[in-house]
This record gives C-alpha cells, sequence and structure tokens, in this order.
C-alpha cells in the first residue's frame, strides 16, 4: 500500500537573516558585507505586512509593543543608512546630514533604492513578525510605470499557507555530488 504525502512547503519571500546571514559573534565584517545585511535587516523590521496595525487597533490592544516595533525599525534603518554612507567614503558631518535626509522618509523609498544599489531586493524579504504571522496577506501585481504596484487580491489564509505564496521546500543534498 503506498501512502503519499504532502511535500512540506515554505514562503517563497524569506526572513532577512535567511538571506543575509547574522555575524558571527564578536565578528566585524567589511561594509561591502555588512552594508546589504543592515538594509534586509531594515527591510525585515518593516512594519507593513505585520499584526503592527492589530496591536494598535485590534481587539486587544498593545500599543507598547507596536510602538518598540516601529523603533526597532527606525534604528535598523539608521544603521543601513549610516553604513552606506561610511561605505561611500562619507564621515562626519556629511555622512550624518546624508543619513538623517534619508531615514525620516516613512515610505521607506530611500530605502529601497539604496537596498536594490547593494543588491538587496525588498521584495523577496519577508517581515518579521511582532506577535504572530498575520492570518490574512495580499497579494500584489508586478511593478509597473515608476515602480508602482496594484493591490491584486487580499488572501485570508496566512502566507504560510497559501499556495500561491509557497513552494516545495527543496529536497536536502548530503555535498556529495556537486
Amino acid at each position: 500500500m503506498t501512502t503519499e504525502t504532502t511535500p512540506e512547503r515554505r514562503t517563497k519571500r524569506r526572513y532577512a537573516h535567511e538571506l543575509y546571514p547574522h555575524a558571527e559573534e564578536g565578528q566585524t565584517r567589511p561594509l561591502a558585507v555588512e552594508v546589504p545585511y543592515l538594509y534586509a535587516q531594515a527591510h525585515g523590521l518593516d512594519i507593513h505586512e505585520t499584526d503592527w496595525h492589530d496591536l494598535l487597533y485590534g481587539e486587544q490592544p498593545r500599543p507598547r509593543l507596536a510602538g518598540e516595533r516601529t523603533t526597532r525599525m527606525i534604528e535598523a534603518r539608521r544603521a543601513a543608512f549610516l553604513a552606506d554612507a561610511l561605505h561611500q567614503g562619507m564621515t562626519g558631518d556629511e555622512a550624518w546630514a546624508w543619513v538623517d535626509a534619508r531615514y525620516w522618509d516613512y515610505e521607506g523609498g530611500a530605502l529601497w533604492s539604496r537596498a536594490e544599489h547593494h543588491g538587496v531586493d525588498p521584495k523577496v524579504i519577508r517581515p518579521y513578525p511582532i506577535l504572530a504571522e498575520r492570518q490574512k496577506h495580499d497579494h500584489w501585481s508586478e511593478p509597473g510605470h515608476h515602480g508602482w504596484r496594484t493591490l491584486v487580491e487580499t488572501a485570508n489564509v496566512p502566507e504560510s499557507e497559501c499556495p500561491t505564496c509557497t513552494e516545495p521546500v527543496p529536497a536536502a543534498t548530503d555535498g556529495a555530488a556537486s
């Protein structure tokens, strides 16, 4: 008798640390490595597509948690921009002014374009949940004119359970064959 099992699935978008691993404890990495990592982290800590709104306005509001996440997002953006400025050779007031002009961009356009400049694709980074994965998520169109995307539909399942947003987990390889 044969038993068919459903293959394990994972989201197509990855958490930032899966694409850009954390440094080892005590390790100082070159800015060429750290800048993309920091931009990926900043995108991963974005509040959009998380349970942030529910924490502020939901049935059991927890504004302190929402505020803490907002602060972490802002700090992550600032660190990414500051490392980027240093990587570009800026110092002192020049670097600080460059950072200050960008990290207050609430829409995240500067963050998005600088991340792409360093090879980070923000579209493939899944935001870290604050407490739990949202029970619904949005499907967006491909970018059109000027990079704008439009909402196609809201799927009433978590992203991790959506057939459109998940893929089979690749089979593990033992490393023997290349």
